[in-house]
């Protein structure tokens, strides 16, 4: 018979098998809402009776960790945990975890397809079939990839990840990480250097850090005037490190070539949002980490690590003292 409570605050799933099948006789699953638009105030008087929390994206504020009184652990879904106020979990003694490699061959996958798709001209060349031309003008020159240089920014395990793929591909590879040193930046065949020498020289700029007071708005009108003209860039990690009005302004000022954007401030963006449908952008529906294998190991991970909090063992993927 189940001793505890586990609640999940919101989901994108068919179904909670998964953790019901983890968790069965340990704790009762249950979710707030079917869905991911679950009501604040019903997801804080669930947490009243919460042993443990899986939690996708509803944002977990210092209010609700201290309604709930009796947790020990908020499992997130992901990798990320700035929708989590984890000050507050560690004060009161509440683990944090996350799923830190589930979809790093997804993601890195991703940001090379939006990468190469804006290097070899596809929104323009898309757009110019669909109207009937049949012209190589449509798009602008092309150059090598092994002639071109990329810069990564963030050099976590996605970012390691993304330059290594890179490695047999592009003529260069550089990133900025303030956290990361030189050594380990080369062990990957990577040069360090400072986030404005990147925006000099990379030729396209891929994204990899995490939302922090320091990377929000990090790509605004300063950032689009240091890059090349005829640079792209690819966010796949957080919406908000990029303002979007200084990005559309600097495509169409003609101060970078173009975008490709898996991720927006607010999601899902305007229908009519400019950027989704401007002749230099490729967007996705913040899907760079989905398949149908990186989904079950998220649950599978977010659930195991649930599991061992409430049978009094510590988590593996922890990112708090506690």
């Amino acid at each position: 018979m189940a001793n505890y409570t586990v609640v999940v605050t919101d989901h994108d799933f068919d179904d909670l098998s998964i953790e019901q099948d983890i968790l069965d006789g340990i704790a009762d699953v249950t979710a707030v809402a079917d869905g991911v638009d679950a009501d604040d105030e019903a997801v804080r008087e669930a947490l009243r009776d919460a042993d443990g929390v899986l939690n996708l994206r509803h944002d977990l504020d210092a209010a609700d960790i201290e309604a709930a009184a009796d947790c020990r652990i908020v499992a997130r879904y992901g990798i990320g945990v700035d929708n989590v106020d984890i000050e507050a979990a560690t004060e009161r003694g509440i683990y944090v975890t996350n799923v830190p490699e589930y979809c790093l061959e997804e993601v890195s996958t991703h940001t090379l397809t939006l990468l190469l798709g804006l290097l070899r001209g596809l929104p323009q060349y898309q757009r110019s079939v669909a109207a009937g031309e049949w012209e190589r003008e449509a798009a602008p020159p092309m150059h090598r990839l092994s002639t071109r240089t990329v810069g990564v920014v963030g050099f976590g395990a996605i970012g390691r990840t993304v330059a290594d793929s890179l490695g047999s591909l592009a003529g260069d590879v550089i990133a900025s990480d303030p956290f990361v040193d030189s050594e380990t930046m080369a062990e990957h065949g990577v040069e360090k250097v400072e986030f404005e020498t990147l925006l000099d020289r990379a030729d396209a700029v891929t994204i990899h850090s995490p939302l922090t007071d320091e990377t929000r708005g990090l790509f605004d009108e300063g950032a689009f005037e240091r890059m090349r003209d005829d640079a792209v860039l690819v966010n796949v990690a957080r919406g908000p490190i990029v303002d979007v009005d200084a990005l559309l302004a600097a495509l169409d000022a003609g101060e970078i070539g173009g975008a490709g954007l898996d991720v927006f401030p607010t999601e899902p963006p305007a229908a009519d949002h400019p950027l989704c449908d401007h002749e230099r952008v490729l967007v996705t529906p913040h899907v760079a980490w989905y398949s149908e294998e990186a989904n079950n190991e998220r649950r599978w991970t977010a659930a195991e690590n649930v599991r061992a909090a409430l049978q009094g063992e510590t988590p593996v993927d922890v990112v708090n003292d506690v």
